[in-house]
């Protein structure tokens, strides 16, 4: 076979392999997302990851009012039974949003520390309810187990998603856009923010801060660490000793 020959059978052979279809295997993934407009993120990966054939298990509970369970979306649904209603979850987020929009920015630091504590003492009294009928039903979890997941997509609206993870000794990813005060990407995620020059989220306040709006931030980031060391880690550390039995 001459060279001529050997290129131009090189050349088909390369040619065919490129037009060969992709050989590729679905995933099993199961997500446990948040509400209201955290839903509506996590909506889009879960219409892409159906659109590529992946198996999507949705995990949420009774009282959602924005999660859709309609199994005929392409996804399985698992519902957890919760003791509170999905009117008290409006009336939290109401209560929250309308903070939020009209008040947080005209208060002090410490009553804006206060408030916003109360607002996540009513969302954590929720949360916690879920997580405790989510890990009573150990009949669901082993059946999650033997449906051997490759990876779990949550969400920190709800605080045990990496507990779940544990428990189903599985990977996960967190799907989150900002906390308060930017409280759990600095000192979960480690995300460098010195506060004399990045501004929390809440304050409004843009990279081009004077200097009294920069002791505010700092102050602002101080208060923010405070509440997640001595009130949210104290309300969560005892339960997921309880659930993790250690």
């Amino acid at each position: 076979m001459s060279a001529c020959e050997r290129a131009a059978l090189c050349f088909l052979v390369l040619l065919g392999l490129s037009q060969a279809p992709l050989c590729v295997t679905a995933g099993k993934i199961i997500i446990w997302p948040g509400e209201f407009s955290h839903w509506l993120n996590v909506k889009v990966i879960i219409d892409e990851l159906i659109a590529r054939g992946h198996d999507v298990t949705i995990i949420t509970h009774s009282a959602t009012p924005s999660v859709n369970t309609d199994q005929s979306r392409g996804y399985s649904v698992e519902i957890i039974q919760v003791p509170h209603t999905k009117q008290d979850v409006f009336n939290m987020l109401d209560k929250f949003t309308k903070y939020w929009m009209y008040d947080v920015q005209h208060g002090n630091m410490i009553q804006t520390s206060l408030k916003i504590k109360e607002i996540f003492d009513m969302s954590t009294e929720q949360n916690q309810a879920l997580c405790r009928e989510l890990f009573a039903r150990e009949d669901l979890l082993e059946k999650w187990r033997k449906e051997q997941f490759d990876i779990l997509l949550t969400d920190p609206m709800n605080m045990c998603g990496e507990l779940l993870a544990l428990k189903l000794n599985l990977p996960f990813i967190i799907s989150l856009r900002y906390s308060i005060g930017s409280t759990l990407e600095r000192l979960c995620g480690q995300l460098p923010a010195p506060p004399s020059y990045v501004p929390v989220v809440s304050l409004g306040y843009t990279d081009q801060m004077d200097f009294p709006q920069r002791v505010k931030n700092t102050l602002f980031n101080l208060f923010q660490d405070f509440l997640f060391t001595f009130v949210t880690v104290s309300k969560w550390d005892p339960l997921y000793t309880e659930f993790m039995g250690k």
